[in-house]
């Protein structure tokens, strides 16, 4: 049960990468699972593909443009200035 509890506590640490792969594979054994047992798996067209690109695409540019410091002021221009000569 300790076992238990620190895997639990830990999980917050693990890499996003990790769980995306653990979900992809998660994902990959239900469909096969379902084939396998002469039920319909999961079909996925080209269109479904380019939507889900195109998400995923969408979804880092506005990750990285909300995480990036975007000046457009003077001031803000200004700011950045003085804030690279102090870091110098």
């Amino acid at each position: 049960m300790d076992k238990i509890k620190i895997v639990i506590s830990r999980m917050g640490q693990v890499a996003p990468g990790t769980w995306v792969r653990l979900a992809l594979l998660v994902a990959s054994l239900i469909n096969m699972s379902l084939k396998v047992f002469g039920a319909e798996g999961v079909s996925v067209g080209n269109e479904t593909v380019e939507k889900a690109v195109t998400v995923v695409i969408m979804v880092i540019t506005a990750l990285m443009a909300y995480w990036k410091n975007n000046s457009f002021t003077e001031a803000a221009i200004a700011a950045d200035e003085v804030m690279q000569s102090l870091k110098k």
